[in-house]
């Protein structure tokens, strides 16, 4: 069945969304990246293609070409940290940056993704714990994931033919994490937890992630729209 498969994933230069590529392809989906940057190591390999698109600029959403199938995946991983700061030094640009990445494309993205392509559809995006619990200094992030989590919600309800989801990875080994280790305690006041769980090998491996959500993807029964990928157990 994965043969027939097209899996359409934003943010794939690194983390996440690198592990969902390479393990795509692995198990013989088609495989389209958009983004700013390609991974080189996917540079050749059958079934891929890439689509360069800054993802900020919303023209260029709208103009994105979606490769598709019978059976097409959107997975909505594009996202950053913003703003790491109290929010009274937050600024404007810096919101807006942050919102356009990880609210306003996904959501225009999804929404041209429902309405042109044809066939049996799911959708996933790259949600977060921080939708749900609030994190001094990360007042953008925080906010952009709730909207994104009520969006899967809302989308779900509205196309209730359509796997619709929100997938939270947890403390996932990637780039963004090094960020927030980076970060000033003046900033963030918990980048010391940051620190501590990297030290203590307690990150999530991106290649976990991707494993649990192509079970998902493949699997009959689906979870709750919004879901912890720790709650998946391939082997169960």
């Amino acid at each position: 069945m994965s043969a027939l498969r097209h899996i359409i994933i934003t943010g794939v230069s690194s983390g996440i969304g690198l592990a969902i590529a390479r393990a795509a392809l692995a198990k013989g989906y088609v495989v389209q990246g958009v983004g700013r940057n390609s991974p080189n190591e996917l540079d050749g390999q059958e079934n891929w293609t890439f689509t360069p698109c800054d993802l900020t600029d919303l023209a260029a959403v709208d103009g994105v070409e979606f490769k598709a199938g019978a059976h097409t995946v959107l997975v909505n991983n594009a996202g950053t940290l913003g703003p790491v700061a109290q929010s009274e030094n937050a600024t404007a640009e810096e919101i807006n940056a942050c919102m356009l990445l990880n609210v306003t494309a996904p959501m225009r993205l999804t929404a041209r993704f429902l309405k042109e392509v044809a066939g049996e559809k799911q959708v996933y995006f790259t949600g977060s714990g921080a939708a749900q619990y609030s994190i001094p200094g990360w007042s953008a992030y925080c906010a952009s994931k709730a909207a994104i989590h009520m969006y899967a919600e809302v989308a779900a309800q509205e196309y209730p033919d359509v796997a619709i989801h929100a997938f939270k990875p947890g403390k996932v080994d990637t780039p963004m994490q090094a960020q927030i280790r980076k970060t000033t305690i003046e900033d963030f006041p918990s980048v010391a937890h940051f620190i501590e769980e990297y030290e203590s090998g307690n990150l999530v491996d991106p290649n976990t992630v991707a494993e649990r959500l192509l079970y998902v993807i493949e699997a009959q029964e689906k979870p709750s729209v919004v879901f912890p990928i720790s709650q998946i157990n391939p082997l169960s």
